[in-house]
């Protein structure tokens, strides 16, 4: 049997960790599929960002976390902002 030596590259790995900014645990799913990493959160939504280099494991997972810090920002931004035009209404 022929097996693609990308294919564990296709199912989606799992990163955990505590935000400091935020004071929350923030969770989410990635896949790097060589062209791109795709992470996914389901309370934050997701984004693709251009595999650009070369990344060993510790190096992707920081680039995950980072990614996904900065859609938990904007979500919480966001949010902040949809309340005060609630409490203006």
């Amino acid at each position: 049997m022929f097996l693609d030596r990308n294919f564990a590259h296709l199912s989606p790995d799992r990163v955990s960790f505590y935000d400091e900014t935020l004071k929350k645990q923030l969770d989410c799913s990635y896949r790097d599929d060589g062209k791109a990493i795709h992470v996914s959160s389901v309370k934050y939504g997701a984004k693709s960002i251009p595999r650009t280099g070369c990344f060993d494991h510790f190096e992707l997972v920081l680039l995950v976390q980072k990614v996904l810090s900065e859609l938990a920002r904007e979500a919480e931004k966001d949010a902040a902002t949809s309340h005060s035009f609630k409490k203006a209404a």
